[in-house]
């Protein structure tokens, strides 16, 4: 008996690390930098990776250093915050799903490299959850980057200073986002607490 209790408290830690890894879309009401801030924070992404010339990538419990020159540095913010809009998870369905999102949105404005992530993530969710990433696809419909144009630096950090809710409007989705409930990657660090002003 003893021992089925262990058990029983070994799993139900391990059923709360879970549940702390699913995390509700970010408030409309917080800017676009809080949400970003956020994502950044319960993913531990560290805010310089943007800026660095390689970072290291997660896929399951692979870990392996990847090219990161100044067309994925600009296109990485603005999938972070595609991720942030729609409520997409960072987990490997989340992944394929933003990645069916964006290519339905149009990524033409980013580099041969960008777009060859972009659509790989695509076809990975194809085979590894396609329900999932062609509904991600289906609701990336309307019109292609409508207000987001040009797609620049001093672009993104206009839109940090937006209320999410009126980026999703830009965007053509609900206030709420489209995600939902979503899981974050396996080596994300905690669930999210709201940031600072």
């Amino acid at each position: 008996m003893q021992g089925l209790t262990r058990q029983l408290g070994d799993y139900t830690q391990s059923m709360d690390k879970l549940h702390a890894h699913f995390a509700e879309p970010y408030p409309a009401d917080w800017t676009v930098r809080q949400a970003v801030a956020a994502y950044l924070q319960e993913n531990g992404f560290p805010l310089e990776d943007y800026d660095k010339p390689w970072v290291q990538i997660n896929i399951w419990s692979l870990r392996f250093p990847f090219p990161n020159p100044p067309s994925r540095q600009l296109a990485v913010r603005f999938h972070d915050l595609h991720h942030v809009v729609t409520g997409y998870g960072t987990d490997p369905c989340g992944e394929a799903e933003i990645s069916a999102w964006e290519t339905r949105r149009g990524v033409r404005v980013f580099s041969w490299f960008v777009r060859s992530i972009v659509w790989s993530g695509f076809l990975f969710g194809m085979f590894h959850s396609p329900r999932r990433t062609l509904a991600a696809w289906k609701a990336g419909h309307g019109q292609a980057s409508a207000g987001l144009q040009p797609v620049t630096m001093a672009r993104y950090q206009e839109l940090l200073d937006l209320d999410l809710g009126a980026l999703r409007q830009i965007y053509g989705l609900p206030t709420g986002g489209i995600g939902g409930a979503r899981a974050l990657h396996s080596g994300a660090p905690s669930p999210r607490s709201a940031p600072e002003s």
